[in-house]
């Protein structure tokens, strides 16, 4: 129990600290200028919050503690990427089938970005952790 709390805790860590700086100096600047009219001011915190805790959860569950238990941190990586892309896969072409103001720009920065995070915040968090409960 007490390693999975530390890999959730080393993944979230890792995941949230990246994601602040991917948002203030990559996606933000591109939402704005193609849906700056639906921006909330200020941010919805307790929605980022739940997102981020449960998406956090699910990587660790389904792609993180397995790998960890392999000792495959190349394992973790992979199937973050995959995780990764499903989810703001599924978030950014939704989005683009059926908001207006959506842009190709958004869908391809922000899918990217989603999925190269969870890859590599899957990989980071077993890299952590790797060895040091065995």
């Amino acid at each position: 129990m007490l390693q999975a709390t530390f890999l959730y805790a080393a993944t979230a860590g890792v995941f949230l600290a990246l994601d602040v700086l991917g948002i203030r100096f990559l996606i933000r600047p591109v939402f704005e200028r193609n849906v700056g009219h639906l921006l909330a001011e200020p941010l919805r915190l307790g929605p980022a919050a739940l997102f981020y805790l449960g998406y956090v959860a699910g990587l660790v569950w389904l792609v993180s503690w397995p790998a960890l238990k392999a000792n495959d941190p190349v394992h973790a990586l992979i199937g973050g990427l995959i995780i990764g892309l499903m989810c703001y896969g599924t978030y950014e072409m939704t989005n683009y089938a059926t908001l207006a103001d959506w842009s190709w720009e958004q869908v391809i920065i922000d899918g990217l970005w989603g999925t190269l995070l969870t890859g590599f915040s899957a990989w980071a968090g077993v890299v952590l952790l790797s060895g040091r409960f065995n």
